[in-house]
């Protein structure tokens, strides 16, 4: 009995022992297969993972004249590299300036913005949050060459580039000359012209001049600056620890306005664009703009002139920069190879001289890339620019340019209107704007 036992057992194991094997073999190929093909498809994903996505911010978004140029110039960059992936977050008007700002603080900066300069942009190259690209434009000197070269000291800081700049900007004062003609009135050439003309258009029941109290609307204000100082009282606002003459003066011109009746009654509550629709509709006879405004512009009834000017010397004064068509790399996005030569492959392509060329035709904007051929511009407003240019005595870059951004925005047009009616005084005016700009300097260490 214990023989056949064993034999059992015997025959049990041995159809045991090649069952176990069995199983265990299979159940070693199943990992095996399963580690196989997790590792396919690890590999497959990494193989399609080659989209780098570039975050694009500038302030031609919305209702900008040049929104819809840019939107159909990023598609194309992206149809030309299909590897890369651009997210344009690019805003209209003084919201896109709170946005850059607010995106470098949180550590969130986008890869490409454009940016006109002044002090937010000068801050950021201090704090090396913006790349230094002098190397790769020199490197390339085709690229480098061809740029207009009386604009690279507007990026230059500390004898290194940091912007690409594609537009040139003029400012100006914009007509609608159709009523003018109605009521049989010259366009002002002085600044005591000016301050007639809109008395006589008050007594018309027009508003004179469309303005408001936001950073855009002080474009008039900076044109009177312009208008009274010489350019090295513009591009030095501070002497001696207060503003330079030009400054209070124009502020002074600018109450005058105001008493003659100059703006809209509700100016202190008016966005931009609202400022911009009422000379658009007709209902205001001059505004303030820049070059970018023109393709907003019907030219058959809209005329430009320089400002009227108040310089003693009788020199004309034309405000002439670059503007928000500037375009920077954020140092994060350098620091990342696929960002970098991605980026760097959006800049060439946004200042090629077929990319300035579009903007010219469909735009007007001014190129600060040369074109060989001359482009087909329409507008007849985009060629008097040209005119305006050349008829210029004196080129002087915008004072925002050059006055501390947060006291020009937060200080200086938050407190216009309380001193135009009266609410404060210009000494105070002007002690609170050095003591914000002194404060604002402590601040970040400077």
């Amino acid at each position: 009995m214990n023989d056949s036992f064993n034999k059992r057992r015997i025959l049990s194991i041995s159809f045991l022992v090649p069952l176990v094997t069995t199983l265990v073999l299979i159940i070693v190929l199943i990992l095996n297969t399963q580690k196989t093909v997790e590792e396919s498809v690890t590999i497959e994903n990494e193989e399609l993972e080659v989209n780098t996505k570039i975050r694009f911010l500038s302030p031609w978004g919305g209702s900008d004249p040049y929104a819809e140029t840019l939107s159909f110039v990023l598609q194309k960059f992206q149809e030309e590299n299909p590897g890369v992936t651009i997210v344009n977050e690019s805003l209209f008007g003084d919201d896109f300036l709170i946005k850059l700002q607010t995106d470098f603080a949180s550590g969130n900066p986008p890869d490409v913005f454009g940016l006109f300069p002044g002090s937010v942009r000068d801050l950021l190259i201090q704090r090396h949050q913006i790349a230094d690209l002098t190397d790769v434009l020199k490197k390339d000197i085709r690229w480098y060459q061809s740029f207009y070269p009386n604009m690279w000291k507007y990026v230059t800081f500390n004898k290194r580039i940091y912007g690409v700049p594609l537009e040139t900007i003029v400012e100006c004062l914009f007509v609608n000359k159709d009523i003018f003609e109605k009521y049989n009135l010259k366009v002002p050439q002085t600044l005591d012209d000016l301050i007639s003309v809109s008395k006589i258009l008050k007594s018309k029941g027009i508003i004179p001049i469309a303005f408001n109290a936001q950073p855009e609307g002080t474009y008039i204000y900076q044109n009177i600056i312009v208008s009274i100082g010489t350019k090295y009282e513009v591009e030095n606002p501070i002497k001696n620890g207060e503003f330079s003459s030009p400054y209070i003066k124009a502020l002074d011109y600018l109450k005058v306005l105001y008493k003659a009746g100059a703006f809209p009654a509700n100016y202190y509550s008016l966005t931009s664009k609202q400022r911009n629709d009422l000379f658009l509709t007709k209902k205001a006879a001059m505004i303030v703009q820049g070059s970018w405004f023109i393709p907003k512009c019907d030219p058959k009834t809209v005329d430009i002139y320089i400002f009227p000017q108040a310089n003693e010397k009788g020199k004309k004064h034309l405000i002439y920069g670059l503007g928000a068509g500037t375009f920077y790399v954020s140092s994060q996005a350098w620091q990342d190879i696929k960002k970098r030569n991605s980026a760097i492959k959006l800049l060439k392509f946004l200042s090629s001289e077929k990319i300035a060329r579009i903007f010219v035709e469909r735009t007007g904007l001014i190129s600060n890339i040369k074109i060989k051929n001359p482009p087909n511009v329409k507008n007849p407003l985009r060629s008097k620019v040209e005119g305006l240019i050349k008829e210029a005595d004196v080129l002087v870059a915008p004072p925002d340019h050059f006055v501390d951004r947060m006291v020009w925005e937060e200080v200086i047009t938050k407190d216009i209107p309380y001193y135009l009616q009266g609410t404060i005084s210009s000494k105070l005016f002007w002690t609170r704007a050095v003591k914000a700009w002194k404060e604002n300097m402590e601040k970040l260490g400077e």
